[in-house]
């Protein structure tokens, strides 16, 4: 158990295509093809969701292990990642499994697939590559042969294993995603081969991007963390991988950046202030300054970037926060879920689940995902729950009444949920994938 949690502390917050999916993927798109839904990691999807815990399909795949990577639902099939080492596609409206991709090695997949052009994109133990969404030859299996590319990075540089999380962003017929060497990518996404371009990131010596990158108007969002310190989030341009601004959060960060509008938001695992350890959830502009002048921030930053307001989350934060109409939600490990005013990074409500010990995994987890006024995220305990999106009594705290619907997934709920053609779908830490919905709800987004 212990070992489970470093590797989880180790690799969270996971924890993209041709011009076929844009960079802010949404509008009337109700499936789910990246994490996060979209490429501003929005976590928005304008898809129906159930209103009650009803179980349409779940299957145990056999051999399969803990699924901490996220789903992703596009073309009528399921995609994810496994700690077995496997990359999995199923049928979205069945269950039934259609093919398996073995990356290997015995390193656990958490990178949550990004699927466009008829192509799997997704990264595992010192690797990218780029998988057929159909079996070329229909025996069910991947194959070497059949990968379509794939490209090696370095070795970790330090303080965290040798797996990269992140899901991958894909604008322009390129390939975007930092590794654990340190360095920040950019490939060709229809053929790999050498990198268009690299970028090397020395802060501090040894920091690894453990997180998803977020892009929007030119510019990609990544942010590292690997070990105390380290934590930090760069602003890259897009066409060369010049760094145009990068922002000191200071102690590990494996949450991933979210960008709404003018705005770019990014949580981490601690901040030490004046000599004491603070949690936040930081607010900046997507330019980097505010007035053309580096004020600095309220502590001892060192990011060329201006603070717009800085939310203490008074514990971990390791999923990434999502986003919809001026709110911002996100859990933290003390167990409550928080929904603030993302203008203000003021509180509008929160939810209070069971916490374990503090010498365990406990509290959330997951990253929320967002749709038909619901908040969908997993808990330690091993529910899947569906919250309000706004407080229905107003008074500033959902009571377990006003919860929508929950249901016992098992385990420990480290992955997270996504919402797709009417259904939510989530992979459960004993190596089962969960369908809920309605039969009559599309399911195959035809």
């Amino acid at each position: 158990m212990a070992k489970d949690y470093r590797s989880l502390m180790v690799i969270f917050a996971w924890l993209s295509l041709g011009a076929v999916i844009p960079p802010c993927a949404g509008g009337a798109n109700e499936e789910w093809p990246t994490f996060k839904h979209d490429f501003r990691r929005t976590g928005y999807s304008p898809s129906q969701a159930p209103n009650t815990a009803s179980v349409l399909w779940a299957i145990r795949i056999p051999g399969a292990g803990k699924f901490w990577s996220s789903p992703s639902v596009a073309d009528g099939k399921l995609y994810i990642g496994n700690q077995n080492g496997s990359v999995y596609c199923v049928e979205a409206a069945t269950g039934r499994l259609v093919w398996t991709f073995p990356t290997g090695t015995s390193q656990p997949v958490y990178s949550t697939p990004t699927i466009s052009n008829s192509m799997v994109f997704v990264a595992a133990y010192r690797m990218f590559c780029a998988l057929p969404c159909q079996d070329p030859d229909g025996d069910g299996i991947i194959t070497p042969r059949e990968v379509a590319w794939s490209y090696q990075v370095g070795r970790s540089t330090g303080g965290v294993n040798d797996v990269v999380c992140g899901s991958p962003v894909l604008n322009g017929g390129r390939f975007f995603l930092g590794a654990v060497d340190q360095f920040f990518y950019c490939l060709d996404a229809r053929k790999g081969g050498e990198p268009i371009w690299k970028t090397w990131t020395p802060y501090r010596g040894q920091h690894a991007f453990a997180a998803s990158p977020a892009a929007d108007g030119g510019r990609v969002f990544a942010a590292t963390g690997n070990q105390s310190g380290s934590g930090r989030l760069y602003c890259l341009e897009e066409s060369g991988g010049r760094i145009l601004w990068e922002f000191d959060v200071d102690d590990i960060t494996f949450s991933s950046p979210v960008i709404d509008g003018d705005r770019v938001f990014i949580a981490n695992s601690g901040d030490w202030i004046g000599g004491n350890l603070v949690y936040r959830l930081y607010c900046l502009d997507v330019k980097g300054y505010l007035d053309k002048t580096d004020d600095g921030v309220p502590d001892d930053h060192q990011g060329n970037a201006d603070l717009i307001w800085a939310y203490d989350t008074r514990d971990y934060v390791y999923g990434t926060p999502s986003c919809h109409e001026g709110r911002l939600y996100f859990g933290a490990c003390s167990g409550v879920v928080t929904c603030l005013d993302a203008t203000r990074g003021k509180v509008l409500w929160e939810f209070h689940t069971p916490s374990k010990r503090r010498s365990q995994p406990r509290g959330v987890l997951s990253s929320p995902a967002i749709a038909d006024g619901k908040v969908f995220l997993c808990t330690m305990e091993g529910k899947l729950v569906a919250l309000p999106e706004t407080d229905p009594d107003g008074n500033g705290v959902i009571m377990p009444n006003e919860v929508i619907w929950s249901y016992v997934i098992g385990g420990e709920g480290v992955g997270s949920p996504v919402v797709a053609n009417g259904r939510v779908y989530v992979g459960s830490d004993e190596g089962k994938i969960f369908c809920f919905g309605s039969p009559t709800a599309s399911g195959n987004g035809r």
